[in-house]
């Protein structure tokens, strides 16, 4: 289900079996461009893809299910993918982005979900940005002022991507979470990379500090208001 309201233009696309998120943000003052965050191979997203100039790649964090659609995506549209020096250093190498161990994202599916997922996972993925930032960016996106703030704990590359509503007739506030923040389950920091302390330190007080009506857009599962977030 996509999300449209007023001048707020957001097409979401996921990844089966495992529920990865892929966010189109439409610019609302040039429609020809756009944000995508956490690219994913979609035939569905090419409607929208096809009427795009250019679009800015953003990613939440550097593992394999947020990154697999970049190579796909830039055959359908011209992109310029922008992360952190960290992510970056990751996402070429498939160890360190985990595509290598993809099978451990299946375990506990069924034998028919694990054998659909091995078709279209690749071991070997990797990927290349074209710029890179240190932690933190802020730039502007049509009516929104784009703020990225750096939230580990997941990982050490994870991410927060806000867009703060400069105009009327915008949603006001909406952050991207990916898997630091997902609705009705506890955040993972078990994974190499990943840690309890820093998600303890760093990332929940800035997820604590969200106001209810902000609007979560998480790396997997539906969207929701802070407010109305579920947990395990």
């Amino acid at each position: 289900m996509h999300y449209i309201k007023d001048n707020t233009k957001i097409y979401v696309y996921s990844m089966p079996i495992l529920d990865s998120r892929m966010y189109i943000i439409i610019n609302d003052e040039n429609e020809k461009e756009a944000l995508i965050i956490d690219p994913l191979i979609s035939e569905e997203a090419f409607t929208i893809l096809s009427t795009l100039s250019h679009a800015t790649v953003l990613l939440t964090h550097s593992h394999y299910d947020h990154i697999s659609g970049m190579n796909w995506l830039r055959k359908q549209v011209d992109c310029t993918l922008l992360c952190s020096e960290c992510c970056a250093e990751k996402i070429i190498n498939p160890h360190k982005n985990l595509a290598a161990f993809s099978k451990a994202l299946i375990i506990g599916k069924t034998e028919d979900e694990q054998e659909q997922c091995m078709q279209f996972f690749e071991l070997d993925f990797t990927c290349e940005a074209d710029k890179t930032f240190d932690r933190e960016i802020n730039f502007p996106f049509g009516g929104y002022e784009v703020v990225i703030t750096h939230t580990p704990g997941h990982s050490e590359c994870s991410q927060c991507i806000c867009l703060n509503a400069s105009k009327k007739g915008l949603t006001p506030k909406i952050v991207f979470t990916g898997d630091s923040l997902v609705n009705g389950y506890d955040t993972i920091t078990r994974l190499p990379g990943g840690s309890k302390k820093d998600f303890n330190s760093i990332t929940k007080p800035y997820l604590d500090s969200l106001s209810d009506d902000t609007l979560i857009m998480p790396g997997h599962g539906d969207w929701a208001l802070k407010g109305a977030l579920a947990t395990s």
